[in-house]
This record gives C-alpha cells, structure tokens and sequence, in this order.
C-alpha cells in the first residue's frame, strides 16, 4: 500500500470535509453542485491518481449516473481535518 492508498483510506476519519471559499463561491453555482453531491463524492468516490501529489493532497473522483457526470474533487488532508480544495465536473464517466 503506497502514500496515496493510505490517504485515501484515511479520509474517512475527518467526515464532513470543510470546503474553501474558491469552492463554494464560485464553483458549485458554476457547476450546479449541492453541499450533498460534494459530500458523496467525498465520502463514496475513487482514487483518482492523476491529481494525487504528495505529501498530503489527493484526487477523489465520483460518477453521478442520474446526471451523467463525474464530479473530481481535490483534497488536502491536514491534520485534524479535510478541506476540499478545488472541484469540477466532467461529462460522462472517466
């Protein structure tokens, strides 16, 4: 198991993840995103390695087949607690 794998395991621990203000201004209007997709997308969403940087940030991708749509999102992992950083949303599925 390698730095990410652990990160992403470790995630569960700091639920509900707080959200920075670049991702509730301006990019869950944009997108038409809600409090509750982000938080399944957090909670139930996969690695997504392309995105992942050492030592503390990971990729979490999650597709919403209702809409059609994956919904990435970009975690930093402090100490005590999880920030989503950034979010976007992609046509289809990845």
């Amino acid at each position: 198991m390698d730095l990410f794998d652990r990160l992403y395991n470790r995630r569960k621990e700091f639920y509900p993840p707080s959200l920075s203000e670049h991702v509730v201004r301006d990019k869950m209007a944009k997108y038409n995103l809600t409090d509750e997709d982000i938080q399944k997308a957090y909670r139930f969403g996969r690695l997504f390695r392309g995105k992942c940087e050492k030592p503390d940030k990971i990729g979490i991708s999650r597709h919403d087949g209702k809409n059609n749509r994956t919904i990435v999102l970009i975690v930093r992992l402090m100490k005590d607690y999880a920030r989503v950083v950034t979010v976007w949303v992609e046509p289809g599925r990845l």
